[in-house]
């Protein structure tokens, strides 16, 4: 009985190892990646496998309907061009880059969500874009073109001691609240920036030209958010 267990144990090992090993060769690629900007109608970033570093990747680009989840385009692309900074950053050789061109006037009106990924690996960053007057209800709108925008919170680090209070006296609220450079958007204008009516409540020390802060609730969602090329249109009332 005792060397039936024996025997029983050393199997169970061995299988352990053989699929514990066969794990580690299933999945040797590691891919990695970033979506840079969207300006015009080109879309721009890097991907690589820093498992084969001297390979380029053919990239997909997904453009999905942000209200419907549908796919509205499919778009490829060789990741082979040269970024010095990522060759400065210690990505590989640096011959990762890549761009995309895609007629956005081509599509129904609309908040569209792009996503990249390679070898059935998605990366994690996302940009959107919204095309036309996505939203019903808004007649008067003016597209101010694109803008660079960011996040911040109520904690010390983002807000300075401030934490909920604003320039304007309002205090700061999460799916309104956008901090803006007033010499390019006046305080009190609604904006409408992917589907979302903010009010520029708010100005800070690093906003300056066509650049928008996004106030958020918690730190975590600001780092999620990250930073996020956007149209941005005014909404005349």
């Amino acid at each position: 009985m005792k060397k039936t267990r024996l025997w029983a144990g050393a199997v169970l090992v061995m299988l352990f190892t053989i699929m514990s090993t066969a794990c580690a060769f299933a999945d040797t690629s590691k891919i990695d990646g970033h979506l840079d900007s969207i300006v015009g109608d080109a879309i721009a970033g890097w991907i690589w496998d820093s498992s084969e570093p001297e390979s380029s990747q053919t990239v997909t680009v997904t453009i999905t309907n942000k209200a419907t989840g549908e796919t509205a385009k499919t778009l490829t692309a060789e990741a082979s061009e040269h970024r010095e900074d990522l060759a400065a950053g210690g990505v590989g050789t640096g011959n990762y880059g890549f761009h995309v061109g895609l007629d956005w006037d081509s599509l129904p009106d609309a908040v569209y969500t792009v996503s990249i990924s390679a070898q059935e690996t998605t990366i994690t960053k996302t940009l959107q874009h919204t095309v036309g007057n996505p939203v019903s209800g808004y007649e008067n709108m003016v597209s101010l073109g694109s803008f660079r925008t960011t996040a911040y919170c109520p904690c010390n680090r983002c807000s300075e001691g401030w934490g909920r209070h604003t320039s304007s006296g309002a205090l700061a609220t999460a799916g309104r609240t956008v901090a803006v450079d007033p010499r390019v958007i006046p305080i009190g204008s609604h904006l409408l920036i992917d589907g979302t009516e903010y009010v520029a409540e708010d100005i800070g020390g690093g906003v300056k030209g066509n650049h928008i802060d996004i106030f958020y609730n918690t730190h975590a969602e600001t780092r999620q958010h990250g930073t996020v090329q956007a149209e941005v249109y005014l909404i005349q009332k």
